[in-house]
């Protein structure tokens, strides 16, 4: 578990070709790299899939929408699937929606 910020953590669970990366708290400046890290550890074992689970994570800022967008990016040049589920807060959903990261979440918002 990784821990940087107040409350911000991340655990990660591996399975079958496929791994979730539990995030807690707020993804923000102080917070963005530790999870791109965090991250970019799980793609270097070439997993199939790889789900970051958001239904801890209180507020996304844009250094953490772009955190996302540059692992988006390298997930899909390595072949494998990065998506976002669990999206609670409305806050994130508004910021994903803006930025139109919408093809990151599962499910897809519908509208």
């Amino acid at each position: 578990m990784a821990v940087n910020g107040d409350d911000f953590r991340t655990s990660v669970a591996r399975w079958d070709g496929q791994v979730t990366v539990a995030v807690t708290g707020e993804i923000d400046l102080a917070t963005a790299a530790e999870l791109e890290s965090r991250v970019k550890e799980c793609l270097a074992r070439r997993p199939r899939r790889v789900d970051l689970d958001f239904a801890q994570v209180r507020f996304c800022d844009c250094s953490g929408a772009d955190a996302l967008e540059r692992l988006h990016r390298r997930a899909r040049e390595e072949g494998v699937l990065l998506t976002v589920t669990n999206v609670r807060a409305p806050i994130v959903a508004r910021l994903f929606g803006l930025l139109r990261l919408d093809d990151l979440v599962e499910p897809r918002p519908s509208g």
